[in-house]
Parts: structure tokens; C-alpha cells; sequence
């Protein structure tokens, strides 16, 4: 039977392999024809509104930063994302599943090129998206042997580059919009890191443009302020002179007020008196506020609201926590990017590398999980009928055993936890050294790898079932080589053995005690 579509009315309707396979919304069918010119008529022109309405090209955003409260707003937005340290890297592998070898080798060598370049340069240039609508980055490779090696990682000018009819970057320069010659971009050699692009619009959402009006207006009123101050900051020097006096003999007087600003020493005629009047301050106050008003304009642009970039003092607890909660969705949304934009580049390593095969390496930044969420979680199921174990509160919490005790349990004599042992007696001083090396083994683990009550459960009876330091060491590399690189499981092994020897060792000294 053709593929097909049964209708409402019951019909069969077979789909067109041709059609469906075609692309019919373009700009050629649409009747956009000047992707078939040559040239600089070939790209599309940038359909920023504020950009065409003021008729600038977009290098003129640039400019924008010598404003203070631009910079500001900038550095603000990125730098919550640049203190982030969570940002992290591992081995491709399909949902639930372990990573095949060449996944954790080809994971390696990646993490391996990385190390040569600057990280946080490379992802202060991904930032720069939002601002400027994309950031293309160039990467250098370098061939040894049969492996690409990436060399740098380069941000690149965003206005050397144009997009033309069917939406793919090209290569125009610094002349932009008069290149005669835009060159194709080869493959594999540049990732553009896009911010909100859509197919009518693939140069990105530019939030700088949105910035040129208040930039403007705000530069205006800076010189019109600073005229202001500089003639009417001073008090105004008002002198009568008598009644009867001369025209020759005013304009006398107002000379000598003159130099009076000067030198604060004036001689008037007997009968004229001498006056200093200001002016009045409501003039000063409407200019600050005019340049309050573009800085506000500039920072609910940049950051989405006003409070974590400026504060007047008069803002409630709940309007700041509600305008964080603003920087901190934004703050997310600029992580996405990114680990989009790293996740496309770890994509072309694979492929130029390992092939179609092989996932590529991942990234993601892996944020801590907030304690009080978990302990408002545990409150109510505890409210609902719950019972917690021992295991839950150590493998959520991070708590050691001996650091706490349940409700209805003995406290441990000396502070030493006994849940080793079997209910009624005394735990054993091995029964006590096997459940500090079970606890301190676990807390070695990733978090990834210890928030899995699963994972720990295998663990804890892998190190039980162990009749020697040697079975010891080869079931935890039978188990964890799955799931942590050769680097981090070497390092885990050396860490554990060590940790089973010293426990061993105070096992033995506190069984001898016993007897004794």
C-alpha cells in the first residue's frame, strides 16, 4: 500500500515523495529574486528595524559600549554566566546507556585539544550573540597523523559576515554591504552562534539596536545638561541700581558684577544694592530624570529588568527577588546557547574524526541541586506518611553517617555510627570499618554517580563481597570503567585503595583492643 493520509471524510489522500521532499516556501517562490544576482545583491540586507530606520549598517553597534551604563549592562548579563563553574564535558552516548570506548577516547582527545585553548575567551565571544545578534567562531584544525586536532578557537568580527537568499553564512569583510565577491564558507570551519534567528531574519535578535535610540537621546541630554549646569549652576548676580542713575552708569555696574564672578570684589554706586539668586532646582531635576529614564530603557533591553544593574533605594524585597528571578531566566537561556554552540563544535570533531558512528562528546553545565528544595520535598512526604533510611539522607544531602541519628534509633556511643550491624547488638570494630569504607568510598563518587541510589547499592556490595585489597580494586574497575574516563577512574582507584588500606589497618588495631 502507498503512503498516505486518510482524509476526514474517510478518503485516502497518497503523499507526493516529490513534494514532500521539496522545499516550497522559499524566497524565490515567493517572488524574492535577488539571490539570483551576483554580488553584494546576492545577501540578504539586515531587516533590523532600527537599523533601517535610522539607515545605519549594524558595525555602528559597536560604538555602543563607550556608554557606561551599555558596559555595565553587558558585563552584568555575562558574567553570570562566565562565574558559572559547572560547565562541564562527557563521553556521547545514547539516553540511559553507557559510552561505547570510542566514545570515551574520542572524549578524551576533545577534552585534550580544549585544554589549549582559552575557554572563558572563546565563551565571552559566545556571549557576544545576544548583543550582536550571532558570533561566528572560526576553528583552526591542524592534521597529525589520521586525527584533526583543533588548534583555537576563534571569535570572529560579526559584521565581516552577511547571510545570503537560502539563509547560509557568507564571507563579505569589512566593507559588508559593498563586497562585490561574498565567499561561501567552507565546511566544518566556522559555528555561529545564533541568538533568536529566524528564517526572515537570520542575522539574530539584536538587543544593541534596541539601545541606539536611548544611547542617542541620552548623549543629547548629556550636553544639553552639562550646557545647563555650567550656565545656571552658578547663582545669578542680581544688582538695582538707583533709580536715577545713567545708562553709562549702569553698564559700568554690570561690568563690575561681571568681574565679580571672577574675583568675588565688586565697587557700585552709592543707593544700588547687589543680589545672588539660583536658579530653581526643578530644571535640574526634569534633566535627571530624562537621563534616568534611557539608562532604565537600556537595562530593561540588556538585562530584562532594571534592579540588579541599578538601585534608588526605594525597592521592595519582593520587586528585587522578581527582577533576579528575570536575570536568572536570562542567565539560563545564555547557558543553553552556549552549550549549544560547544555541542555543535564537539559534533564536527566526531565527524571529522570518528565518523557518523560515534556520539560526539556533550556538553551542559550540571548546577548543584538546591538543599532546600530537597529538604521542603522531604518535609511534606514526611507530612504524608513517609519513612526515611539512612541511605537517603547521605545519598541526598551528603550527610556522614555518624553525623546524625533517626527518629526512634539509640544514638551511637562516642558519635560512631553502628548501622552496620545487625539490630540489638553492638556493631563490631570491622563491622564499623566496612560502613566507614562503604560511606567514604560513595563520597568519592561524581554526584552524577552518587545521586543513583541504584549505582551506590551495586558499589556498597562490591567492596562487601571483596575477600582481598586486589579483588577490591579489580571489581571497582570492573564497574566504574563504564562510566568515568581513564584520567578520573585512575585517580578514584589510587584514592579508594588508599582509603581501604587506612580503615583496614584501624579495623585491625580496634579488633586487637577488643580482645585484649
Amino acid at each position: 500500500m502507498a503512503d498516505g493520509l486518510f482524509l476526514p471524510d474517510g478518503t485516502f489522500q497518497p503523499f507526493n515523495a516529490a513534494d514532500l521532499s521539496a522545499e516550497l516556501a522559499t524566497r524565490q517562490n515567493a517572488g524574492v529574486f535577488f539571490g539570483e544576482l551576483d554580488g553584494w545583491l546576492s545577501t540578504l540586507p539586515d531587516p533590523d528595524p532600527v537599523l533601517r530606520k535610522r539607515g545605519d549598517e549594524a558595525s555602528v553597534l559597536r560604538e555602543l559600549s563607550a556608554d557606561d551604563q551599555v558596559t555595565t549592562a553587558m558585563l552584568a548579563r555575562k558574567n553570570r554566566v562566565l562565574n558559572c563553574p559547572h560547565l562541564s564535558f562527557r563521553a556521547g552516548a545514547p539516553e540511559g546507556e553507557t559510552p561505547t570506548p570510542k566514545a570515551e577516547e574520542l572524549h578524551r582527545r576533545f577534552m585534550a585539544d580544549l585544554e589549549r585553548t582559552n575557554l572563558r575567551t572563546v565563551i565571552t565571544g559566545m556571549l557576544d550573540a545576544p548583543f550582536f545578534g550571532f558570533t561566528p567562531l572560526e576553528l583552526v584544525w591542524r592534521l597529525d597523523g589520521d586525527w584533526w586536532h583543533i588548534v583555537d578557537i576563534v571569535p570572529k568580527p560579526f559584521h565581516w559576515f552577511r547571510f545570503d537568499s537560502r539563509n547560509q553564512p557568507v564571507f563579505v569583510g569589512e566593507y559588508g554591504l559593498y563586497c562585490a565577491d561574498p565567499r561561501p564558507l567552507p565546511p566544518g570551519k566556522f559555528v555561529f552562534v545564533m541568538h533568536h534567528a529566524t528564517y526572515d531574519n537570520p542575522y539574530g535578535l539584536r538587543l544593541l539596536s534596541r539601545c541606539l535610540w536611548p544611547v542617542s537621546f541620552k548623549r543629547g541630554g548629556l550636553s544639553f545638561y552639562a550646557r545647563f549646569v555650567e550656565r545656571h549652576g552658578l547663582p545669578w548676580v542680581v544688582g538695582e541700581a538707583p533709580a536715577k542713575a545713567e545708562r553709562l552708569e549702569k553698564q559700568a555696574m554690570a561690568r563690575d558684577l561681571s568681574r565679580m564672578v571672577q574675583d568675588a570684589v565688586a565697587v557700585i554706586p552709592h543707593g544700588a544694592s547687589v543680589k545672588l539668586e539660583s536658579a530653581g532646582q526643578t530644571q535640574g531635576a526634569i534633566h535627571e530624570d530624562f537621563l534616568a529614564r534611557q539608562d532604565r530603557a537600556i537595562s530593561k533591553v540588556l538585562m530584562g529588568q532594571t534592579l540588579t544593574v541599578e538601585t534608588d533605594g526605594k525597592n521592595s524585597l519582593a520587586a528585587t527577588e522578581a527582577h533576579k528571578s528575570v536575570a536568572d531566566d536570562l542567565a539560563d537561556a545564555d547557558k543553553v546557547m552556549v552549550t549549544d554552540a560547544w555541542n555543535e563544535i564537539a559534533w564536527l570533531y566526531a565527524q571529522a574524526n570518528a565518523g557518523p558512528g560515534v556520539f560526539a562528546p556533550l556538553a551542559a553545565y550540571d548546577e548543584p541541586e538546591d538543599l532546600n528544595v530537597q529538604a521542603d520535598l522531604g518535609k511534606k512526604l514526611r507530612e504524608m506518611g513517609a519513612k526515611f533510611t539512612r541511605e537517603y539522607f547521605t545519598g541526598r544531602f551528603g550527610l556522614k553517617p555518624e553525623e546524625f541519628t533517626l527518629e526512634g534509633e539509640d544514638m551511637p556511643p562516642e558519635g560512631t555510627a553502628d548501622f552496620a550491624a545487625p539490630s540489638g547488638r553492638r556493631a563490631t570494630a570491622a563491622e564499623k570499618a566496612q560502613a566507614n569504607l562503604d560511606a567514604a568510598i560513595v563520597k568519592m563518587l561524581p554526584g552524577a554517580l552518587r545521586a543513583s541510589t541504584d549505582f551506590v547499592t551495586k558499589l556498597e556490595n562490591e567492596i562487601r563481597t571483596a575477600n582481598s585489597y586486589e579483588d577490591l580494586e579489580e571489581g571497582l574497575a570492573a564497574l566504574l570503567s563504564p562510566v568515568m574516563a581513564p584520567d578520573a577512574l585512575e585517580s578514584f582507584l589510587a584514592r579508594a585503595m588508599t582509603a581501604a588500606a587506612g580503615l583496614g589497618a584501624t579495623a585491625v588495631q580496634a579488633e586487637g583492643e577488643e580482645d585484649g
